[in-house]
C-alpha cells in the first residue's frame, strides 16, 4: 500500500480511530511500541524526529517551534514516514531516522517529505469526515479558524486541506512582512497565481501588513497585481489575516 491516504484509512480503521484523530495521536504511537517525547529544543532547527536505535522507536517533539496544531502535524508526519516505510536519511550515534524541519515540510522538495503531508492530512482531517464539515461554508477566515480548532491542527495546514478539497478556485498567500513564504492554490485555481517574492504594491494585504492591521472582509483587487492571467467576467477578492506577534500573515484570494 504506497498511497499515503490510502495507508492513513488503513491506520483509523484498523486502530479504532474515531471522533477527532488528533487526540488519538500517541494511542497510536504507543499500539506500534513508538516512544514519544515533547520538548523544548531553542538551539536545534528540526521540528520533528523520527528515531530508530535498535528494536527501539520514537518520536520527538521541538515544542520550541509552533503551537499545539503545529505539533500535531509534525507527529502525524514522523508518523506517516513510519507507516510507509521510508528508509530512514539520517544516521549518527547508531541511531538513524528522520530530522524534519518546517522547510522541509513545507516546500516538500523531498518526495517522502510529501507523501508524509499527505499521510498527516488524511490521518488528522479525513476527507469524508472533513468535507462534510465543508459544505455550505464560504472559504473565509471564520471557516479556517473553527475547522482548525475543531480538528487540532495548524491554520496553515487547515487551510491547505480546504484548498485540497473545495471545487471552488482560490489562493492561501502566506507573508513573513512584506516577504511572500509561500501559497497553496485549489486545483481550480493553480498556474494562476504570478511569481511573486514580495507583496503586490498597492494591494489590500500589503496594505494590512504595512500599517498592521487585518481586514475583516474581503474586498475586491486587481486581479493583474496577483494573478497571471484573470477570468474574464470574474472578479477577484482578496482578504488578510496579521499574527501581529510572529508578523506572519495570510491573504485569502478567491
Amino acid at each position: 500500500m504506497n498511497d499515503p491516504e490510502a495507508k492513513a484509512k488503513w491506520v483509523l480503521e484498523t486502530k479504532g480511530i474515531s471522533g477527532i484523530p488528533a487526540e488519538s495521536l500517541i494511542t497510536i504511537a504507543d499500539s506500534e511500541g513508538i516512544r514519544h517525547k515533547y520538548n523544548d529544543y531553542p538551539e536545534d532547527l528540526w521540528d520533528g524526529m523520527l528515531l530508530y536505535k535498535g528494536e527501539k522507536k520514537a518520536i520527538l517533539i521541538n515544542t520550541h517551534k509552533g503551537n499545539t496544531g503545529k505539533h500535531n502535524f509534525t507527529f502525524a508526519h514522523e508518523l506517516g514516514h513510519y507507516f510507509m516505510k521510508h528508509p530512514p536519511n539520517y544516521a549518527k550515534n547508531g541511531q538513524s531516522g528522520f530530522r524534519c524541519t518546517s522547510e522541509d515540510m513545507e516546500k516538500e522538495q523531498r518526495p517522502r517529505e510529501a507523501e508524509a503531508n499527505r499521510f498527516a492530512a488524511e490521518l488528522l482531517m479525513p476527507r469524508d469526515q472533513f468535507q462534510l464539515d465543508m459544505v455550505g461554508a464560504p472559504l473565509d477566515f471564520g471557516l479556517i479558524n473553527g475547522l482548525s480548532n475543531r480538528y487540532m491542527v495548524s491554520k496553515h495546514a487547515c487551510s491547505n486541506r480546504i484548498l485540497q478539497l473545495t471545487c471552488f478556485p482560490c489562493i492561501a498567500v502566506r507573508t513573513k512582512s512584506n516577504q511572500i513564504t509561500g501559497w497553496s492554490s485549489s486545483r481550480a485555481a493553480k498556474g494562476f497565481l504570478r511569481k511573486l517574492d514580495i507583496l503586490p504594491e498597492g494591494t489590500a494585504a500589503q496594505k494590512a501588513i504595512v500599517n498592521k492591521w487585518g481586514q475583516e472582509d474581503f474586498v475586491e483587487c486587481d486581479a493583474g497585481k496577483w494573478l497571471v492571467r484573470a477570468v474574464p467576467g470574474s472578479k477577484i477578492y482578496e482578504c488578510t489575516h496579521i499574527h501581529v506577534k510572529s508578523g506572519t500573515a495570510m491573504t485569502i484570494l478567491k
